[in-house]
């Protein structure tokens, strides 16, 4: 269990270093080849968790995204944010705060409503 975690972390950190040779792409391949041998501990002893109890499968975007990770590196170079944490707050402000600010009717027209809204806003601000 700790190994996989161990490896997903390392994986995770090696994939952000800023430049890559030969040497360090085979390294952050063979962690991630790690993490993939070791990965069934965390389904076995239970840990993988999804709103209903355990989960006995490993079907996570993020993960798969993975896999492209090194031949991205291999053809494009350093590749920096790597991380989802933009995407996921640009989500929450442009979508789910916007959508809790409605009654969830009409779903989409209040989600466009309220952008364009913001975009007035920040349209007056800048001229004011």
């Amino acid at each position: 269990f700790l190994v996989a975690i161990s490896t997903l972390l390392t994986f995770h950190y090696l994939a952000q270093m800023p430049h890559f040779n030969h040497v360090a792409l085979a390294r952050v391949k063979a962690t991630l080849q790690t993490f993939h041998n070791n990965k069934t501990a965390i389904i076995s002893s239970s840990r993988r968790q999804g709103s209903n109890g355990p989960l006995q499968h490993w079907e996570i975007p993020k993960l798969e995204l993975l896999q492209h990770i090194v031949p991205s590196i291999h053809n494009s170079g350093a590749v920096m944010q790597w991380t989802a944490n933009v995407m996921e707050h640009a989500h929450i402000t442009e979508i789910k705060q916007p959508a809790h600010a409605g009654n969830n009717q009409d779903y989409y027209t209040q989600i466009a409503w309220q952008l364009d809204y913001s975009e007035k806003c920040l349209q007056f601000d800048l001229t004011t």
